[in-house]
């Protein structure tokens, strides 16, 4: 996922409280059903690098309601709670929507190098 330019500063402090609040969370609202199931990883790119990842808790179709925005929002929203920030970011150009990991040549190895992860070379 990217977060805007224009987003950066609301990313952060949504990050913030979500951190000292823990029963918050923050979510990604799609017309369709992502590719993903809980336990899985969304990273984020933000100002051009993958900062960390946010760990998915839930996926759930419907509305929801974003007190943070005083919005509703309709769609396949992927829920996420833990923020996990990578040793190294990792240097990305921003897209919309979602990217997945195993479709980008050697993303994986550099995201494993940027956790800390040994990487095996096949």
């Amino acid at each position: 996922m990217t977060t805007p330019k224009s987003e950066h500063e609301t990313a952060r402090e949504e990050g913030e409280a979500v951190a000292n609040d823990p029963e918050a969370y923050w979510f990604r609202t799609f017309r369709f059903k992502p590719q993903i199931a809980v336990g899985e990883r969304v990273y984020y790119v933000d100002l051009g690098m993958i900062t960390g990842y946010g760990v998915v808790f839930a996926v759930e179709q419907g509305e929801l309601e974003d007190d943070a925005h005083d919005m509703t929002w309709t769609g396949w929203h992927v829920k996420q709670r833990t923020w996990v920030p990578l040793k190294v970011p990792v240097p990305m150009k921003g897209f919309q929507g979602m990217r997945y990991v195993d479709r980008v040549d050697g993303l994986r190895a550099k995201l494993q190098t940027a956790e800390g992860k040994e990487v095996k070379v096949p």
